[in-house]
């Protein structure tokens, strides 16, 4: 029974249907290439890219940190709206995906400690203003992100 296990889950990763949990799920990032100050990671994946004069999509770095602070939310500080994914393969869909998903929960969880804060005056309201800024921004990025996995799947076309 063991060996028809280990052959599912064989048949299953060449197939790409299942997607492994590694360290590669953690080092993924999103770059712009327009910045004049590149990490050697988004200097990688933007000299791999070329882009229209004028244009600066946010970038899809899967194997680095993109341009993000540590402990920032990655949803934050550029806009997705014309996000590109690059060389996409099912599974580094799928992990982009799950950065998206991550983002998302990360923002809503520090509105919800905001919200709870300015309600036991913890915080000033223009704290929890500007709280409310980074979460609408990151929800905004979120549905612009999701909406190119699902164009890239096939599900969905704009």
């Amino acid at each position: 029974m063991g060996r028809l296990a280990l052959l599912a889950a064989a048949v299953a990763a060449v197939m790409g249907i299942g997607v492994a949990v590694s360290e590669k799920t953690v080092a993924m990032g999103l770059c712009n290439c327009c910045d004049s100050n590149l990490t050697p990671s988004c200097g990688k994946v933007c000299a791999a890219t070329s882009l229209a004069p004028g244009m600066c999509p946010a970038i899809v770095d899967y194997e680095g940190t993109g341009a993000m602070a540590k402990g920032a939310n990655p949803l934050n500080g550029m806009s997705l709206r014309d996000i590109s994914l690059g060389e996409s393969t099912p599974g580094r869909l799928e992990r982009f995906r799950r950065f998206m998903e991550k983002g998302r929960r990360q923002a809503v969880r520090s509105y919800e400690k905001a919200l709870r804060h300015v309600k036991r005056g913890k915080i000033s309201k223009p704290e929890f203003t500007k709280a409310k800024s980074l979460y609408d921004e990151a929800l905004v990025n979120y549905y612009h992100g999701i909406r190119a996995y699902l164009n890239s799947v096939g599900t969905k076309s704009d």
